[in-house]
């Protein structure tokens, strides 16, 4: 039978591939459980792994550890559960896109400013970036 090699919290961060400061964090935000110490170590499990790596995937899409925290009560699948994934994640998908949608927006402007003011443009010379900014940007691509 295999002996398994107990997990302390520098294994549970390299397992996890997160920082010994992230599992303490998330053990001061009751998402990870202190285990007691034994011999001077605590000891987690690999349900401890799994929780920190769903953590850090659920943070990857866009939830906070507070809606992490919501999803992790339930434990297992259940109607209750699949309710509230349902919610959080369409609601998740309009925040996103609503973030894409501005994010889309600063593009273009950064374009324009990298088009007007960035060019190489020699008859631009007087250009003052106060008044191009005023006046979106026109007078440095049209010198007076």
């Amino acid at each position: 039978m295999k002996e398994h090699k107990p997990i302390t919290i520098g294994i549970l961060a390299k397992l996890a591939d997160v920082g010994v400061e992230t599992i303490r964090f998330y053990e001061r935000k009751g998402i990870v459980q202190q285990p007691q110490k034994v011999q001077g170590f605590r000891h987690y499990t690999q349900d401890d792994v799994r929780i920190v790596r769903l953590v850090k995937k659920l943070q990857g899409v866009g939830f906070s550890l507070d809606e992490v925290k919501e999803f992790l009560v339930f434990g297992s699948c259940c109607g209750e559960s699949k309710q509230l994934i349902k919610q959080k994640s369409l609601a998740k998908i309009q925040e996103i896109s609503e973030q894409i949608v501005a994010l889309q927006s600063t593009v273009k402007a950064l374009e324009k400013f990298a088009n007007a003011c960035g060019a190489n443009n020699t008859d631009s010379i007087g250009c003052h970036m106060l008044d191009c900014f005023e006046n979106e940007w026109e007078c440095c691509s049209n010198p007076n």
